[in-house]
């Protein structure tokens, strides 16, 4: 049986799509791919987004800047050129004090009492005597005797530690210490010695201190002070 010739001609194609009917074939060029006209558009609107984002973000930075440096320029000088914490905690501590060498001249006599203060005969006012040349403060007492004479004497023992005091109460004299006597006395509650302040002792030579011993073992008289009497106000200069 004879067997079928193929047709010459190839089969037909099939008929093109209504929507590519009409469009237009783009040349082919060497070493360009042939892209679809939808996929350059997205690129490029993709881009012009991150062009968008980065313009924003360069825009916010720029603003942020601009009011940062309108602050430090409209912030008050005061403000701006106050010192550290540290600064200030520095420029708050006093200086060291000046050494024992250095300490300001204290030679003046002492200020004891006031005429006032001492207007009646035995009548005593306490006061403390800073020594000239070393500054050491004393303890003392100064007494204003019948007929206007002062006298002044440190209240430390001599050669002792215990401090005198001044009895004005008589029977506490008698009962305390012993000893019976017509006018104030000064006395040690520690040796039960008693000083009469109306008297003077000699102390060697022709050195003579007030506040004879009339009772006790004590081996000398109070330490007696210098006083004068000036513009109403008693001052203590000196001391034995």
């Amino acid at each position: 049986m004879p067997m079928p010739v193929e047709s010459a001609h190839k089969p037909a194609s099939p008929p093109p799509e209504k929507n590519d009917r009409f469009r237009v074939e783009m040349p082919h060029i060497p070493g360009v791919g042939n892209s679809r006209p939808g996929a350059s558009t997205s690129a490029a609107n993709f881009n012009a987004k991150r062009l968008l984002q980065i313009g924003g973000l360069a825009a916010f930075v720029l603003l942020i800047g601009g009011v940062f440096l309108w602050r430090v320029k409209s912030a008050p000088r005061g403000a701006a050129e106050s010192p550290s914490p540290e600064a200030a905690a520095a420029l708050s501590v006093p200086p060291p004090a000046a050494p024992a060498s250095e300490a300001p001249d204290t030679d003046g006599p002492t200020v004891a009492a006031t005429a006032e203060e001492l207007a009646k005969p035995w009548s005593a006012k306490q006061f403390t005597f800073v020594k000239p040349l070393t500054h050491e403060k004393v303890d003392a007492m100064v007494i204003r005797l019948p007929g206007g004479r002062l006298w002044a004497f440190a209240l430390l023992e001599a050669y002792g530690h215990c401090d005198l005091k001044f009895v004005t109460n008589l029977g506490e004299l008698a009962k305390q210490y012993g000893y019976r006597a017509s006018h104030p006395m000064v006395a040690s509650p520690c040796s039960s010695t008693v000083y009469d302040p109306l008297k003077v002792s000699a102390l060697s030579g022709d050195v003579f201190v007030r506040g004879e011993i009339v009772q006790g073992g004590a081996l000398r008289p109070p330490i007696s002070i210098d006083v004068i009497e000036k513009d109403r106000t008693i001052l203590a200069d000196r001391m034995e």
